[in-house]
């Protein structure tokens, strides 16, 4: 089951936030091998993407049983700026890197909200 995690980002903005992605027991999940994809919607249903969150997994240097379980999510003050002002749904995923058919190996680690507040200075 994916960790819940809710995002709130202001029109115009930068958004920068780093994760830390753990499994039931509160341990690290282990993202080594693995790339990550996310996207927020108006709602589950909807086919068309708001914006890509380019979620990026960060790598360990601590050795090869390094687990760091985190990812940073960016997105700068233009991008945030072309965001309709509303509540939307988003959710990042983890797939083998280099994989060519990724389904059926994509794993859901993050879901939630995405709020969006009005830039109220321009």
């Amino acid at each position: 089951m994916a960790t819940v995690y809710n995002f709130s980002a202001t029109q115009g903005s930068q958004l920068s936030v780093r994760l830390n992605v753990k499994d039931a027991s509160g341990d690290a999940i282990d993202l080594s091998g693995y790339s990550s994809r996310g996207v927020v919607k108006y709602r589950y249903s909807s086919t068309n993407t708001l914006i890509d969150l380019d979620p990026t997994i960060v790598s360990g240097n601590e050795g090869s049983g390094y687990v760091s379980g985190l990812i940073d999510v960016y997105l700068s003050g233009s991008q945030t700026s072309g965001l309709p002002i509303g509540d939307f749904v988003y959710d990042i995923e983890k797939y083998p890197s280099g994989a060519s058919n990724v389904e059926g190996a994509v794993d859901k680690i993050l879901a939630g909200s995405f709020l969006v507040y009005p830039q109220v200075t321009t």
